[in-house]
């Protein structure tokens, strides 16, 4: 028998609550003890018998009979001292909040490991996809994760595929996801990168063994991408995607997120809506692809009932840290190929201005694309790059900015084959 607290009623946690109630998990002897919430309208809302619901989640972490806790709540405080609080009192503890672990999962999961108890967490990454139990069991030291590309939030796919199938704005799109209930009342950390940075940040550690800190990884959000970007880079057979990549060579970790141009060959080209997907490479195996739903209180609400049913069915799982550190490259060292669109006056002579400027920085132009001719009037002009400096091309569009044949703010994306 295996008795549950569950922590928080928002959106996934009611869901969790129902999931807890079902025969199927009487059958397997889960019981659910005890729900906390700071709202006692919750026990209403959802018919919790009063015998077992609270508002002071220190009567779940104090009581003797919970074997698991669920923290649900999100946020830093107080989920970092229920965590901790509840590992103390040698429970179990099963989490989806990827914004925490990201910044304090180390700390948390070595003080499991001291007091022999477990940290589970397969809902803070791509919950729909069970990602974290194969990395933590499918490989091994002698095949190692040396690349990993995904896309792992959402909300910012859905926005992005809107705006290429429906030639909607970002923020028209956006809108339309909230209608939907896939974008949050808070999307900033969505349309910013953040999520993304945070989940990436524990596929470091799972891939590689190492805690990075978040504040270490370069990440870019989409606000800057326009409908006209979308549809240039469908033109020249390409997607935009926000794509979350780490790569590690000799030690040394290369770690991003940002929107980037990929062919519309690439399988992660094909990740349409609020799915999620991953492609990892490793030694031995080689390219493996992982898609399915990554968010939404459904899935995420699975994701944590298989972890309890987990834990409950004796299987352990030993995260594989390392003391070694990782050297973290400087991203602005990075090579890549680029799309940079400039909006500039039609006259003759721009394209020169623009050109020698770039040449400075030794960036060599693949091609240029200029559909629209209006003399003196400001239009779009798309340029591809061959391989380049991150850094040094953004000091060269930067200096193009200030041009006075440019009008606004140019736009530059990597390109990811």
């Amino acid at each position: 028998m295996l008795n549950i607290g569950l922590i928080g009623l928002g959106n996934i946690g009611s869901f969790v609550y129902k999931l807890l109630k079902t025969s199927h998990l009487k059958r397997e002897k889960v019981i659910l003890k005890k729900v906390c919430d700071i709202k006692i309208s919750k026990c209403r809302e959802l018919n919790i018998p009063s015998n077992i619901f609270c508002t002071d989640f220190n009567r779940i972490i104090k009581d003797p009979t919970i074997d698991v806790i669920i923290e649900l709540i999100g946020g830093i405080e107080p989920a970092k001292t229920i965590l901790i609080e509840s590992i103390k009192h040698n429970k179990h503890v099963i989490t989806a909040n990827k914004f925490l672990l990201a910044f304090h999962g180390k700390e948390i999961i070595n003080l499991a490991k001291e007091k022999n108890v477990q940290v589970r967490f397969e809902a803070s990454v791509c919950a729909g996809i069970p990602i974290i139990k194969v990395l933590n069991q499918s490989f091994t030291s002698l095949d190692k994760i040396s690349n990993l590309k995904g896309i792992i939030n959402g909300t910012t796919n859905f926005i992005l595929s809107t705006m290429q199938e429906n030639k909607k704005t970002l923020y028209q799109a956006l809108e339309i996801a909230k209608r939907r209930g896939i974008a949050e009342r808070n999307y900033s950390l969505d349309i910013e990168g953040k999520d993304s940075l945070h989940k990436l940040t524990i596929l470091n550690f799972l891939c590689f063994g190492t805690w990075i800190n978040p504040q270490q990884i370069s990440c870019e959000g989409i606000k800057h991408i326009s409908l006209l970007d979308i549809s240039y880079a469908q033109e020249l057979g390409y997607n935009i995607k926000l794509l979350a990549s780490s790569k590690i060579e000799n030690r040394q970790l290369s770690s991003y997120v940002a929107p980037v141009l990929l062919p519309s060959i690439h399988p992660l080209s094909q990740v349409r809506e609020d799915y999620n997907a991953l492609l990892l490479t490793s030694k031995f195996t080689g390219n493996l692809l992982f898609y399915g739903k990554g968010a939404g209180p459904k899935p995420t609400a699975m994701a944590v009932i298989n972890d309890v049913l987990s834990i409950n069915r004796g299987q352990k799982f030993e995260y594989r840290c390392t003391d070694n550190e990782l050297n973290i490259k400087n991203i602005e060292d990075s090579e890549n190929r680029f799309y940079i669109r400039f909006q500039a006056i039609d006259k003759p002579g721009v394209l020169a201005k623009i050109s020698k400027i770039l040449a400075s920085y030794n960036i060599s132009i693949a091609s240029v694309t200029q559909k629209e001719r209006r003399e003196k009037k400001v239009v779009p002009i798309v340029m591809l790059t061959h391989e380049a400096r991150y850094q040094d091309v953004k000091k060269a569009v930067e200096k193009i900015d200030k041009l006075d044949i440019v009008k606004s703010n140019s736009v530059f994306i990597r390109i990811e084959e």
